[in-house]
């Protein structure tokens, strides 16, 4: 799979990272599919490559995978505070699944006492 031929799904995935992020307060403006940078990755259990692309936007770094059997994984950095648990940071928002049924969940990290 090249950028060109993963430009529909990793738009998609895009989409809802953005609409996610934005939900805690985040704004990744910039972000967009034109900007990204991309490499492959073999798998060694298929022996497929999948495709990975890294963005960095306003400091936070965002990256994504798109698997060849239509799987994606994708991790943005939050780094703010829980909107409705004040003893949290939201770390990472990770979206994950099978299209259109996609996944996703901040990770949290308790502030010190």
């Amino acid at each position: 799979m090249n950028a060109e031929a993963a430009r529909p799904l990793g738009e998609l995935v895009l989409d809802r990272l953005r609409a996610q992020a934005a939900q805690y307060g985040v704004e990744l403006v910039g972000l967009n599919w034109d900007v990204a940078r991309f490499n492959k990755q073999r798998d060694p259990a298929t022996s497929l490559d999948a495709l990975l692309a890294h963005w960095v936007c306003n400091g936070r770094n965002i990256r994504m995978t798109l698997r060849p059997d239509g799987h994606v994984h994708a991790e943005c950095d939050l780094l703010v505070d829980h909107p409705a648990r004040p003893d949290y940071w939201m770390d990472v928002l990770t979206l994950w699944g099978l299209p259109p049924e996609l996944r996703c969940e901040p990770s949290l990290i308790k502030k010190p006492d």
